[in-house]
């Protein structure tokens, strides 16, 4: 499969990414000068003697970088010229923007019937805010993620890596393997409303939505343990239950947990009452060495973090170091993130 990115920051490259996991091979369009913002973004590793944004680094490994400006009939016709072998095109620009280049996403489809136009917005293609710009905290909101209570930012771009880039590579998937194009109108927003089925059932059932799964019950709950850190009790089924249960005498009571586990430190829970669902919270930098984690695969030796999808290897390219012809090898052949030297593959 072979994909046009144009898109830039986090769903679409995360997207791509994805794609790249099940083998797709992905050439980078970014404008002459500057090129996707994350380059520059901190923080910055140093690659060839050079900073990079470690962000862009880790979403477009293994991609090959053409600069294109899409302003001129030039750059417009190198584009068309590239769709035209092309299985995907993925875009983030606001709605009608393409148009308004020259590209017009029904225009493309037309031009190539097997051509997939993959169009990743926040607040999607139609609707009074399609406009509007806005980011994953803003998608959330409007989504109902945050719940009746005062909200809190989360750590994870819900919106732009679950709800956006994995959506659109699943959707993407999904229309290749039927094997016709077609324009694709992939919103953040709808996929963060798409991820509640149980919150938004709770509500057609007469129900409140804040309870079982979000805090509403002392055995599915967070814990803190005698050294500071955290426990998650997950203990919904009976056979989770029953240890949990006798470790406190049968006293299920939120207090009576919250002394359970402020008795001993973090780290002696998982094989005390790991047949119980309870599981230490590891700091993000405690997350690679962990014993299980590390076991899985999930890392590069660098420090970056494969996609759900599967292990994306190669260099991390320049802004536009590559043919605008040249689609270069297949995944497969692609070994290892540092740059390949002169002369290797």
């Amino acid at each position: 499969m072979r994909i046009l990115d144009l898109s830039r920051l986090l769903p679409g490259p995360f997207a791509t990414l994805c794609l790249q996991g099940v083998g797709a091979t992905v050439l980078k369009v970014e404008e002459p000068g500057g090129g996707d913002y994350l380059r520059h973004f901190p923080p910055t590793i140093t690659l060839d003697g050079e900073p990079v944004g470690a962000w862009f680094a880790a979403l477009n490994r293994g991609k090959r970088s053409v600069a294109l400006d899409l302003k001129t009939e030039t750059g417009r016709a190198r584009l068309l010229a590239l769709c035209a072998g092309a299985d995907v095109l993925v875009e983030s620009f606001r709605p009608g923007v393409m148009a308004r280049l020259g590209l017009d996403p029904r225009e493309l489809v037309e031009r190539f019937p097997r051509l997939v136009v993959a169009s990743l917005t926040g607040w999607g293609q139609t609707g009074p805010m399609a406009s509007l710009p806005g980011h994953d905290l803003g998608f959330l909101a409007l989504a109902g993620v945050f719940g009746a209570g005062e909200p809190t930012v989360p750590r994870l771009q819900w919106g732009d890596l679950a709800a956006g880039g994995l959506v659109a590579a699943l959707r993407i998937l999904a229309a290749v393997h039927a094997g016709r194009g077609g324009w694709l109108d992939i919103a953040m927003l709808d996929g963060l409303v798409g991820l509640q089925q149980t919150q938004f059932a709770a509500l057609a059932a007469g129900a409140s939505p804040d309870e079982l799964l979000t805090g509403g019950s002392p055995v599915y709950g967070v814990y803190r343990c005698a050294d500071g850190g955290f426990v998650t009790v997950a203990a919904l089924e009976p056979r989770f239950l029953e240890p949990l249960a006798s470790a406190v005498g049968g006293d299920l009571a939120r207090e009576s947990l919250a002394r359970l586990f402020g008795s001993r430190p973090r780290d002696a829970w998982l094989d005390e009452l790991g047949d119980a669902c309870v599981v230490p919270v590891l700091a993000p930098a405690e997350v690679a060495g962990d014993r299980h984690i590390a076991t899985r695969g999930l890392f590069t030796p660098e420090g970056f973090v494969h996609p759900p999808t599967g292990p994306v290897w190669g260099a991390v390219p320049r802004l536009g170091e590559h043919s605008v012809d040249d689609w270069g090898p297949p995944p497969d052949a692609i070994a290892g993130l540092s740059r390949a030297r002169p002369g290797s593959p």
